[in-house]
């Protein structure tokens, strides 16, 4: 059987808490068929046990076994390097994805005509990826209100210059054509984003998948090294800077903003109310404000105003077609 997506998945420790509950979730993916790729970079006994007999019960699950740490960009090139698909999804080890979401992002990337990489939203990452996410104690209550905002924006699409590399999907040739992810950043921090801008710069569209929500824990292979983390954000920091000449891009509470914009043009061009996000997005707009003075000003009149106007479109447009 010919593999319709590759998913690359890099372990490192924690299977109970990261891996073993990535590979539950997509168990139940009955839809897409899949070659499922896990990297272990150097983990630990227990890990290394409970991946093998993970890989005994699916036998969509290659192992790749590394004797030590090489890297999140190193695991993933290595990973590629044994998918089959045509397409790829590269997802983090901490997150669980919801049984439709592989196989839209394959139609999304066979209807795309050029290019492209695409990203899902999340609960939580640090640019407009992340939405609202109002009871967050547990992780049924997360996907719950994933599935609830997926039901609300199918079909949805939105332009960037930045994607989390938690979960990214494109072409297989996009990758080779990109030469992959940069080794230059060691064993993690701005690979992707370096990606992104080069991506970029070579004419590929990178979008957020809307319909398409994944659970991310987020920081789980680093959250026992508070100092290394330190380290490789400042030092990876440095080079991503040296090499592109800026900084990481707008922060995310204007990116938030600027999404709801594109909500407001669109209302206003085909008269289809998007309530519920545009809802959710304005709440979590006011979650993002800024503690500085002068950035709390700048920001409440660019929150109002653009509050302001996503109410007079909703008030505007013709009957909700999601019964919102």
């Amino acid at each position: 059987m010919i593999a319709d997506l590759s998913i690359i998945i890099v372990s490192y420790n924690q299977f109970s808490s990261t891996t073993g509950l990535c590979l539950q979730s997509l168990a139940a993916v009955q839809d897409t068929n899949l070659q499922i790729i896990v990297v272990d970079n150097g983990s630990d006994r227990e890990t290394v046990r409970e991946l093998k007999n993970a890989a005994r019960k699916d036998s969509r699950i290659s192992l790749l076994l590394h004797g030590e740490n090489r890297g999140y960009a190193a695991a993933n090139n290595d990973g590629v390097e044994l998918a089959k698909a045509g397409y790829l999804l590269l997802l983090n080890s901490d997150t669980v994805v919801p049984a439709d979401v592989p196989g839209r992002f394959v139609k999304q990337l066979q209807a795309e005509k050029t290019p492209c990489l695409l990203g899902p939203v999340t609960n939580s990452v640090g640019n407009e990826q992340q939405i609202y996410i109002r009871d967050n104690s547990t992780l049924s209550s997360v996907l719950a209100q994933g599935e609830q905002w997926s039901r609300h924006t199918r079909g949805s699409i939105i332009a960037t210059d930045q994607l989390s590399f938690f979960c990214v999907a494109m072409a297989r040739q996009t990758y080779q054509i990109m030469d992959g992810l940069d080794l230059s950043f060691g064993l993690g921090f701005y690979e992707d984003a370096d990606f992104c801008c080069r991506a970029v710069a070579s004419g590929i569209s990178l979008y957020i998948q809307e319909e398409c929500f994944i659970y991310h824990r987020g920081s789980a292979s680093f959250s026992r090294m508070p100092d290394t983390v330190k380290k490789l954000l400042a030092v990876n920091r440095k080079l991503f800077r040296a090499r592109h000449g800026r900084g990481e891009g707008a922060h995310v509470r204007w990116k938030n903003l600027q999404v709801l914009d594109s909500y407001r043009a669109r209302m206003e061009e085909n008269g289809i109310p998007l309530r519920y996000p545009a809802e959710n997005r304005l709440a979590q707009a006011r979650r993002l404000f800024p503690r500085n003075l002068l950035k709390k000003i700048l920001y409440t009149y660019r929150l109002r105003r653009t509050a302001n106007s996503i109410a007079q479109c909703l008030a505007a447009c013709s009957e909700d077609p999601y019964g919102q």
